[in-house]
């Protein structure tokens, strides 16, 4: 008994001292350009969808994941990365810009909906919007590396997400593209 009331006086104090604390610091002005441009990609999954709707292409492009992965390593000196983070981090991002796709697609089955053709093709439009964004999303990736192992990452992160939409495919791909984003999870 003397145990669990020395544990409840524990608890309470823990409680109780983090009432007085100071505010929790704000995220880090780095990690809204970098989900903003995650945010971006996955919209532009959209696109990639209906262009794959309409063609009847299935979601699975392993060589194009190939290359996207291949010419982002090649610049991962260039944004002061090492590859290993760079194809972690790019593959993180094209397994959410699949699930955008592939639940697009389910939802058009299922509601019987046919969407409309996207306005360009996805060799000669939609895969240049994405070659376009890569620089700018691996820039803010580097950009964000010093706050990769604060113990108030998971949460800055979070509240992100769900700053940045209100569409409930794209919050549950960018938890999915941020799943790594950062090496510690906050105290529970």
């Amino acid at each position: 008994m003397l145990k669990q009331l020395q544990l409840v006086a524990l608890t309470c104090g823990l409680v109780s001292s983090g009432l007085h604390a100071a505010p929790a610091q704000q995220p880090p002005v780095q990690l809204q350009p970098l989900i903003a441009a995650m945010e971006l990609r996955l919209e532009i999954a959209n696109d990639v969808a209906r262009s794959k709707w309409h063609s009847g292409k299935p979601v699975q492009d392993s060589e194009r994941e190939r290359q996207v992965i291949q010419n982002a390593e090649s610049r991962a000196g260039e944004f002061k990365l090492t590859g290993d983070d760079v194809r972690e981090f790019m593959t993180a991002q094209m397994e959410a810009n699949k699930m955008v796709q592939y639940a697009r697609i389910e939802q058009w089955r299922e509601t019987g909906h046919s969407p409309e053709k996207p306005d360009v093709s996805l060799t000669d439009g939609i895969r240049g919007r994405l070659d376009t964004l890569l620089p700018v999303l691996v820039q803010s990736y580097s950009a964000f590396q010093p706050y990769r192992s604060d113990t108030r990452c998971s949460g800055w992160v979070q509240s992100q997400i769900q700053q940045q939409t209100g569409d409930p495919v794209i919050v549950t791909a960018l938890q999915r593209a941020t799943g790594d984003l950062c090496r510690t999870t906050a105290l529970q």
